[in-house]
């Protein structure tokens, strides 16, 4: 894992050698599925509770949103691969899905990290119950909580791009150049709605101050 870390482009090279195995970039996205799980707790609680007091036509959007909170991880690993993998057929790239699948994978243990970091965090800015009762102190949290999200998952999807821009050089026979087009098209993507769901956010709880 460190060689992983700090230089993904070796890593890559010698497992581009290699035969493709899925078995240690499964264990990276099981490990991230178990820090989701923690993470999402409150949500899948509430998915329960739901199940036990709406009407039975509801379910299905129920176990939909369910399915999703949980497997957000195995759902996260496949998008990106395919993505990568199709960006890079405009540079005409070589190499299987699979094999992308692979090094994707790979490339998914910095969210791990990022998500125990999460973790920890919101053990210090969890809002007391007596506090969601106070107008100020709810969008106080509110904005806390939008830049830890942020802090967080920018800097995490910019190190996971590092690696999956070396991953992607070797998956599919590209240049420094078409592997970071290629990654950073999508990611840049995904940190610029982030950014806007951040900003998106501040407003909504500065107009709570205001009271517009």
């Amino acid at each position: 894992m460190k060689l992983l870390c700090l230089s993904p482009d070796k890593f890559f090279a010698e497992r581009s050698t290699r035969p493709v195995n899925l078995k240690t970039p499964f264990l990276i996205v099981c490990g991230l599925f178990l820090v989701e799980i923690v993470g999402n707790y409150d949500t899948i609680t509430a998915y329960t509770r739901t199940l036990e007091l709406a009407d039975p036509s509801a379910y299905p959007i129920v176990y939909v949103g369910l399915a999703a909170t949980a497997l957000s991880p195995f759902l996260a690993w496949i998008s990106y691969s395919a993505v990568f993998y199709g960006v890079s057929y405009l540079y005409r790239g070589r190499g299987t899905f699979l094999r992308t699948l692979v090094y994707v994978g790979y490339g998914c243990a910095p969210l791990i990290i990022g998500g125990l970091l999460h973790l920890v965090l919101f053990q210090f800015v969890s809002l007391p119950v007596q506090d969601h009762f106070i107008p100020a102190r709810v969008a106080a949290h509110a904005t806390t909580v939008a830049l830890i999200d942020a802090g967080i998952a920018i800097p995490v999807l910019l190190w996971c791009g590092f690696l999956w821009t070396a991953g992607m050089r070797h998956a599919r026979s590209l240049s420094a150049r078409q592997a970071l087009v290629t990654v950073f098209v999508p990611v840049g993507l995904t940190i610029g709605a982030k950014i806007v769901w951040l900003l998106w956010k501040l407003a909504s709880v500065a107009g709570l101050y205001t009271g517009l």
